[in-house]
This record gives structure tokens, C-alpha cells and sequence, in this order.
């Protein structure tokens, strides 16, 4: 499994690197603002995330420029996006909505609320790749019969 954060905060980096070295078979890359991710993402088509781990305030490109972008882009559209940001503020929430993320939700300020819910969001993906997969193979025996 692999994913991509991107997010600014030094903070938050070191604690959610410290949630995923719980995960060894997941690989992760950390992109500190937007354009970045989205550089690391067109660079690596053939080899892209699971999911994107997404903060909505960073510098150069935020993160509501950033998913508007890649929902626009074929080669990455499909990629699951997960907002995780410091707001609540329903007009963000909306339009993360509306521009198609996979989920939002609100940064905790206590550490192990916030692991728990990254480890939350860890184990869905985790088992939903699986059906993924059958999905997929499913999708190609349809289009051969």
C-alpha cells in the first residue's frame, strides 16, 4: 500500500510519521504543500498512492487548489483523497465535498484522538484495496464477456 501526504506542519509530519511506522508495508512520501504532491504525483503515473492524506492549509498551492486540480486530471482523478485540517468551517467542507474528496475531518488537538482516527482511516483503506482489486477484475470480465 502506498500513500501521500501532504501537509506543511513539521508537527504533524513527525506525528503521523510516527502512526505509520506502525504500518511497515505501507510506503509513504510527505509532499509540504500542494504543488508538490501534485509534481510527485504526475512524476510517479505508473506508481500512484492508495490515497492522499490532504491539509488544507499550506502554502504555494493549498489544498482545495490541489483537489480541484487532480479531479480535473484523468491520470489521477481516481486517487481517494482524505482532507485532514485544523478547520471545521462548513464552507470547506462543502467545497472539499463538491470537488470530490473521499472524506474530511477535523485535526485533534490530542494526539492519541487524532492517531486514532489516522489508524481509523489506516484500516479502511487497507481492507477496501482488497476490494478494489476484485472490483476491478470484476469490471474486466464484464467488459470480455
Amino acid at each position: 500500500m502506498k500513500v501521500l501526504i501532504a501537509e506543511d506542519n513539521k508537527i504533524v509530519i513527525l506525528g503521523l510519521k510516527k502512526i505509520f511506522s506502525e504500518y511497515p508495508e505501507i510506503e509513504l512520501d510527505i509532499a509540504e504543500n500542494g504543488l508538490t504532491a501534485l509534481n510527485f504525483l504526475l512524476k510517479h503515473k505508473s506508481n500512484l498512492p492508495d490515497f492522499i492524506l490532504l491539509d488544507l492549509n499550506m502554502p504555494i498551492m493549498d489544498g482545495i487548489e490541489f483537489l480541484s486540480t487532480i479531479k480535473k486530471n484523468d491520470d489521477l482523478k481516481s486517487i481517494p483523497v482524505i482532507i485532514h485540517s485544523t478547520s471545521n468551517n462548513i464552507s470547506d467542507i462543502e467545497k472539499c465535498q463538491l470537488l470530490g474528496c473521499a472524506g474530511y475531518f477535523v485535526k485533534e488537538v490530542d494526539f492519541t484522538k487524532y492517531k486514532s482516527n489516522i489508524k481509523l482511516i489506516i484500516e479502511y483503506w487497507k481492507q477496501s484495496k482488497g476490494h478494489k482489486v476484485l472490483k476491478n477484475l470484476d469490471n474486466k470480465f464484464k467488459k470480455t464477456s
